[in-house]
C-alpha cells in the first residue's frame, strides 16, 4: 500500500481536469507549470468537497466569476453576458467539483487509501481564503484557458485509525442498509443539542457565556469573519459550521493560552482553536446520528477568513441556523444534513433560521416578529453580503393549473369556446424507455476486433459505485442494484441535478 506523500496527484488530477472540460464543456485546458496566481479582489467562486475516513481532506476547484460564464455559456447554449452566476455557475462549478473530486475519490480508494465524500459546498465573494487544517499534504495546481486560470486545490492527511462505525475496507459496504432506530431518528433534536453543545464548549473550554438571539442588527454582519467548517458523510452527509468575527476570535484565542488579544500575531492560534471548536460541535451531532444506527465520519475541519463572502451547502435536506451574543458581538452556528436514501425515513425536511436581522436603529429594541421559512434543498451560510445582496438561488417554476371555468352570462348561448389549456396532465401517458447503465469504457478498434465469447471488458466503475439511471438517454438518477425474488432491480439513492440533465439533452 502506498502512502499519501507517494500518491501521484498530478496525474490524476491533471487527466479528470483536461477530460471533464473536453467532454463536458468542449474547452481545451492545459496544466501550467507555473506558480498559481494570488487571490485577488475579483468576484470568484470555490466549489468545495470534503473527504473522511482513512483519508480526510479538502478538494477545492477555483476560478473567476468570467471564466465561470465561459465556461457555462458553452454548456447551456448562451451568450456569456446571460449566465447567472447565483444558479448556472453555482450548479456548473458545484458538478465540476464533483466530477473531478469523485475521480479522485475512486483513484485513493483503489490505491488503498480509503474515503467517502461529503455534499459538495459553493464559497462565492471577492474577500476571502479556504485552507483546510493539519494536513500532511497540501498542493496547488493551475490549469489555463486562453486568458483564464482554473486552480484546483488538495489537501489530504492520513487517519491513524476509525472509530470502527464505518468499515471503509469493503468497496460495497456503504450500499448495505443500515440498522437504524427510525423512531429515534425521527425524534433527533437538532436545534437543542446543537445549542447545548456551542454554549458547553464556550462555557468550559473558554469561560465565556452565550446568550441566544432572536434579532440580529445589521451592522453585526460586516467586517472580517472566521468560519470553521467540519463535514461529516456516510449515511448522513452535511456539515457544521460557526462564524466567529475577528476581533472575538483574538480574544478567545488569548484567553486560551494566557495571552492579551493584542499579542495574538497571525492567524495559527486563531484556526487551531476554532477548529477545535467545529471539532468537538460536529462531533456531538455524529455522536447523536451514530447513536440511532447512521454510519458517518467526519472531515478534518476546513477555515474560511475574509470580509465578502458567502458559502452555500448544496443537496441537503435539513439546515438550521442559530445567533447568539458573546461579548457583546454575534456569533453564528449552522447545521445543515442529508440522511441517505437508504435509509426510509420519514424525518421532515426544511429550513430554520433562530433569529431575524434587523436595521442597526432596531437592534435591541421591539423585536420584529417571526417569519415562517420554506424548506430549501441549499443552505447559505450567513455573511455580510447578506445585508447587501439577496440570497442567490435557482428559479423555482411555478405549478401549472388549468384555469377555472367561465360560466356563461345568463339567457346568451355559448358560440366559441376558448382555446384549451390542457397543462401537463396530457403528457403523462406517453411511456419513456428506462434504462440502467451499468459502465461504459473505450478501446481501441484492435482490442475490440479480439473480443470474443468469454473475454473480459473492464468498465471504468469501480465495485460498488452507483449506476446510472437513463429516461430515453437522459440522465436522470443513480441507484443500487438490487435482486428481489430472483430479479434485479434499482433502488434509487440520488436524484440528478438540473445541470446533469441539460447536459444529457445536448
Amino acid at each position: 500500500m502506498s502512502t499519501i506523500e507517494n500518491f501521484d496527484l498530478q496525474s490524476h488530477i491533471s487527466a479528470s481536469v483536461v477530460e471533464t472540460f473536453a467532454t463536458m464543456l468542449s474547452l481545451e485546458i492545459k496544466l501550467v507549470d507555473v506558480e498559481p496566481p494570488p487571490e485577488s479582489s475579483a468576484p470568484r467562486m470555490v466549489g468545495t468537497l470534503n473527504f473522511a475516513g482513512n483519508v480526510s481532506g479538502i478538494f477545492n476547484v477555483q476560478t473567476t466569476i468570467d471564466f465561470g460564464r465561459l465556461m457555462a455559456s458553452g454548456l447551456l447554449g448562451m451568450e456569456p453576458e446571460e449566465v447567472d452566476p447565483a444558479s448556472n455557475i453555482r450548479d456548473l462549478i458545484a458538478e465540476v467539483t464533483t466530477i473531478v473530486g469523485g475521480n479522485l475519490k475512486s483513484a485513493l480508494n483503489g490505491a488503498g487509501h480509503a474515503c467517502i465524500l461529503s455534499t459538495p459546498s459553493i464559497t462565492y465573494g471577492t474577500d476571502f481564503s479556504i485552507k483546510c487544517l493539519s494536513m500532511d499534504r497540501f498542493t496547488r495546481f493551475a490549469f489555463q484557458h486562453a486568458e483564464h486560470v482554473l486552480i484546483v486545490e488538495v489537501g489530504l492527511k492520513t487517519v491513524a485509525g476509525t472509530d470502527g462505525i464505518i468499515e471503509l475496507s469493503s468497496p460495497d459496504a456503504m450500499s448495505r442498509l443500515p440498522d437504524v432506530e427510525i423512531e429515534k431518528l425521527n425524534s433527533l433534536d437538532y436545534k437543542t443539542r446543537l445549542s447545548e453543545a456551542v454554549v458547553n464548549v464556550f462555557d468550559t473550554m473558554l469561560s465565556l457565556k452565550l446568550e441566544t438571539m432572536e434579532a440580529v442588527a445589521s451592522a453585526r454582519l460586516t467586517g472580517i469573519r472566521n468560519v470553521s467548517s467540519v463535514c461529516f458523510a456516510g449515511d448522513a452527509t452535511g456539515i457544521v459550521s460557526v462564524h466567529v468575527p475577528e476581533d472575538l476570535a483574538r480574544i478567545m484565542a488569548a484567553g486560551m493560552r494566557g495571552m492579551e488579544p493584542e499579542e495574538i500575531e497571525g492567524h495559527a492560534e486563531i484556526e487551531d482553536l476554532l477548529g477545535e471548536l467545529g471539532n468537538i460541535i460536529g462531533g456531538n451531532l455524529k455522536s447523536g446520528l451514530t447513536d440511532v444506527g447512521l454510519r458517518c465520519a467526519l472531515s478534518t475541519p476546513s477555515f474560511t477568513t475574509g470580509s465578502d463572502f458567502m458559502i452555500e451547502s448544496l443537496n441537503l435536506e435539513r439546515y438550521e441556523r442559530y445567533a447568539f451574543q458573546c461579548e457583546g458581538r454575534a456569533v453564528f452556528v449552522e447545521m445543515g444534513i442529508k440522511i441517505s436514501d437508504l435509509v426510509k425515513t420519514a424525518a421532515q425536511a426544511g429550513k430554520g433560521i433562530h433569529y431575524e436581522v434587523v436595521d442597526s436603529q432596531n437592534d435591541g429594541g421591539e423585536k420584529p416578529q417571526a417569519q415562517e421559512k420554506k424548506p430549501t434543498s441549499a443552505a447559505s451560510s450567513q455573511a455580510p453580503a447578506e445585508a447587501k445582496r439577496p440570497k442567490p438561488s435557482a428559479p423555482q417554476r411555478p405549478a401549472v393549473q388549468p384555469p377555472p371555468p367561465s360560466p356563461a352570462a345568463p339567457g346568451t348561448v355559448e358560440t366559441a369556446s376558448a382555446p384549451e389549456d390542457f397543462g401537463l396532465e396530457i403528457l403523462l401517458d406517453i411511456p419513456v424507455e428506462l434504462t440502467v447503465e451499468l459502465g461504459r469504457t473505450k478501446i481501441p478498434i484492435q482490442d475490440l476486433l479480439r473480443l470474443g465469447p468469454g473475454a473480459p471488458v473492464k468498465l471504468a466503475k469501480l465495485e460498488g459505485e452507483p449506476v446510472d439511471i437513463l429516461a430515453n438517454d437522459v440522465l436522470i438518477a443513480r441507484g443500487e442494484v438490487v435482486v428481489r425474488s430472483e430479479k434485479y432491480g434499482i433502488r434509487i439513492t440520488e436524484i440528478t441535478s438540473r445541470m446533469d440533465r441539460l447536459k444529457g439533452l445536448r
